[in-house]
């Protein structure tokens, strides 16, 4: 059996002595130490074991001392917490802490997982029919006569809330106070109130008519005409193209 080399010698007690895998070539007259090292201590026990086995070559040592990080779950996890988390702003006052009086009526929340906000998954409040907020429409202006600006709508998630036709004294609702109705919609909305639509209503059926820039407005004009309360149908006429 062939005797091992130096080198091998040397790596052997490096790892039995100080419990480290180090790579050692001899180059000559010279011996190198190579690798990675959690700690300075460490490396310095690497060439202190290397030089005593060296018979008086030269050792380098090119020892990286890196800080390794756990890589699992459990490395992380004490086995009792530090700290205890106070139950109320009493107990944060009775161990000295001071709780900024906007915040001493909110409860603590002591959950992760009960906090609120989006998620990654696809199993989202969208899809579980939960409420979900909706941003308001941008704030549509129109000038007044003594030369001020009137807001007509844009603070709500839709332009249609709040535009009811007026009804007539039996209760039925006429085609002319509808079409006056979705004329304020699509005023109020900001996709559609720069749009020149006309607005016709015969038996509930509202026809939208007129030249607009280009399909989307189209669609806009259309979805926002459909959701004045009283509409039965929408008959989008509307021609893109130049205005």
């Amino acid at each position: 059996m062939e005797a091992p080399s130096l080198a091998d010698r040397i790596a052997q007690a490096i790892a039995r002595e100080a419990e480290l895998d180090v790579v050692v070539t001899v180059r000559g007259r010279t011996i190198h130490l190579d690798g990675v090292v959690d700690s300075p201590e460490a490396r310095q026990a690497a060439a202190d074991v290397a030089r005593r086995l060296a018979g008086g070559l030269r050792v380098v040592n090119d020892l990286e001392v890196e800080t390794l990080l756990p890589v699992g779950v459990d490395a992380f996890a004490g086995s009792e917490p530090s700290a205890e988390l106070a139950e109320d702003a009493d107990a944060i006052a009775a161990a000295g802490g001071q709780v900024d009086p906007e915040f001493e009526d909110q409860p603590l929340l002591t959950d992760a997982l009960a906090a609120s906000g989006p998620t990654d998954s696809e199993d989202d409040l969208v899809s579980e029919g939960g409420a979900v907020y909706v941003p308001p429409t941008d704030p549509v202006a129109a000038a007044r006569t003594d030369g001020g600006l009137e807001v007509l709508g844009g603070y709500s998630t839709t332009a249609e809330e709040g535009i009811d036709a007026e009804r007539s004294a039996d209760g039925r609702l006429g085609d002319e106070a509808l079409a006056d109705a979705v004329r304020l919609a699509l005023r109020r909305d900001a996709s559609t109130a720069g749009l020149a639509v006309r607005v016709h209503v015969r038996d509930g059926v509202v026809r939208l008519r007129g030249t607009v820039d280009g399909p989307e407005d189209a669609e806009n004009a259309e979805a926002v005409a459909a959701g004045v309360p009283g509409v039965r149908e929408v008959a989008e006429e509307l021609t893109p193209g130049p205005s």
